[in-house]
């Protein structure tokens, strides 16, 4: 039981039929494994902390990384189309293409999947979200962020996906959203001190770093984490 990563299964599942089994809740051990799994979706500010091999998803024996190239504009169209870079065979190969056109899309991965956040599609900006699988080589939707966002910056931390900054088509936003792929659900956090369009989002040591962007005003020099 202690092999099987309990957490990376819906809460759903977990309370609907983990927990009604005998042997979980009759079983010390296995109620404890339980207890952790339900502990990593009901804290996910805490998932740093709380992470283990279970919390981890599998990965294929012998993979490489692969870089992907997702969306995009040019002078005179949006595009859809995604190609991805094989660090083995050095080569780029097309891949599925979104659903939606997306320039000034935000982009990372969470678990095995790629997530498409936001952008423009050449008529307004969005607030829509897609998610590929490199395994089916499919594009699926996912829930929608609050507010639409292009420009915007993206990054994953703890198994969550968290998009901050961007346009919506008015104005600059500081304003930021996470979201929990167990769940489903998008949250918002804690606005940024500055509005950044064209704003870049990275990871370190446990934090997020915004920099730099455009306030409508100036360019930035600026970062905040």
């Amino acid at each position: 039981m202690k092999c099987v990563r309990l957490p990376l299964l819906s809460r759903d599942f977990l309370l609907g039929h983990v927990d009604a089994e005998s042997l979980v809740r009759h079983h010390p051990d296995c109620k404890d494994l339980l207890i952790e799994a339900l502990k990593f979706h009901l804290l996910p500010e805490q998932r740093g902390v709380l992470g283990t091999s279970r919390t981890r998803p599998r990965r294929c024996e012998g993979a490489g990384p692969v870089l992907f190239a997702v969306g995009g504009g040019s002078l005179f169209a949006i595009h859809g189309d995604c190609e991805a870079y094989d660090t083995r065979t050095d080569r780029w190969h097309v891949v599925a293409s979104m659903s939606t056109r997306r320039a000034r899309v935000g982009v990372a991965a969470v678990g095995n999947r790629l997530y498409a956040v936001g952008g423009y599609d050449g008529t307004s900006d969005l607030a829509t979200v897609e998610s590929y699988d490199p395994v089916t080589n499919t594009w699926q939707p996912e829930v929608s962020m609050g507010t639409r966002r292009s420009c915007l910056g993206v990054a994953a931390l703890h198994g969550l996906l968290y998009s901050a900054g961007g346009y919506d088509g008015a104005s600059c936003l500081n304003s930021a959203e996470r979201y929990d792929p167990l769940t489903g659900a998008w949250t918002s956090v804690a606005a940024m001190s500055t509005r950044r369009r064209y704003v870049r989002v990275a990871t370190l040591d446990g934090s997020l770093y915004a920099v730099g962007g455009y306030d409508s005003s100036s360019h930035l020099a600026t970062v905040e984490k």
